[in-house]
């Protein structure tokens, strides 16, 4: 019986850390198309597509747009309303 249940086990908690690691690769490569945050006129905005592929994985590092890189990249909510931040891809 022993020798039967620690294999198993063994072969269960490998099938296991397999897809944990598949799930976390694919969360990684997410590519979000990358808007920028134009102002057209007193208090009003425009969410104008940077021609640019983000992540939304939270990173210490901002994506910013190639032409201006003072400008940060959000993601896409509403043509007057951009939403999150987006991240440089590792």
């Amino acid at each position: 019986m022993k020798k039967f249940i620690i294999p198993a086990i063994l072969v269960s908690l490998g099938t296991g850390a397999a897809f944990a690691g598949t799930a976390n690769e694919k969360k990684t490569k997410s590519l979000i198309p990358a808007y920028r945050i134009v102002t057209v006129g007193e208090n009003q905005t425009v969410c104008v597509d940077a021609q640019q592929s983000c992540d939304d994985v939270e990173t210490p590092n901002i994506c910013k747009w190639s032409s201006d890189t003072s400008v940060n990249l959000h993601r896409f909510d509403t043509p007057t309303m951009c939403g999150d931040l987006l991240y440089k891809i590792p």
